[in-house]
């Protein structure tokens, strides 16, 4: 066994340790991705009325079911527990692509639930232009309000800045907090 000659670090000959290459920043040291951009921090807070109309939606739509009376109450009772189910999914994707979008861990999440939103939208305008008519109506005027900004939401989340922003997230290879 030789021991190696005693001299500046870095020094090459018989012996010697060579140094440790660079190395790539992975998920046990992050690299530094940048302050979150505007566009996904107000993509963010419009997705959060979206969820709350949701939500009252799916929970108003329900009690308006359990109020019928008749022989086909069992049916009518299960189809606004269908609208329900799906309603309070759409509140739970909707929240938990906020947060993967808030963390900066992709904009999939987000953009699943405003991309249904927004076709709710599309669909409710294009009524309205069919029956000539755009009146205000409560029930028209919210789909047409909430989809417009989940519209502008998945606009802001397409947005240049947006998706290099996630991009440098993604490279970075941030480690997934688990509780």
């Amino acid at each position: 066994m030789t021991t190696p000659p005693a001299g500046p670090p870095g020094a090459s000959g018989p012996g010697t340790i060579p140094p440790a290459p660079p190395t790539r920043p992975g998920p046990s040291a992050p690299a530094a991705t940048g302050r979150r951009p505007v566009a996904v921090t107000i993509a963010v807070l419009l997705m959060l009325p979206v969820a709350g109309t949701w939500l009252v939606a799916g929970i108003a739509f329900f009690r308006a079911m359990l109020s019928t009376e008749g022989d086909a109450r069992f049916l009518v009772v299960g189809i606004g527990a269908g609208v329900l189910a799906i309603c309070l999914l759409l509140v739970l994707m909707t929240a938990l692509g906020m947060l993967v979008a808030w963390a900066g861990r992709g904009r999939e999440g987000l953009t699943a639930p405003a991309t249904f939103t927004f076709g709710i939208f599309v669909v409710v305008l294009v009524s309205l232009l069919v029956q000539g008519r755009l009146g205000y109506e409560p029930t028209m005027v919210t789909p047409l309000v909430v989809g417009a900004m989940a519209g502008v939401a998945r606009g802001l989340l397409a947005s240049r800045p947006a998706r290099a922003w996630f991009a440098a997230g993604e490279l970075a290879g941030k480690p997934v907090r688990r509780r």
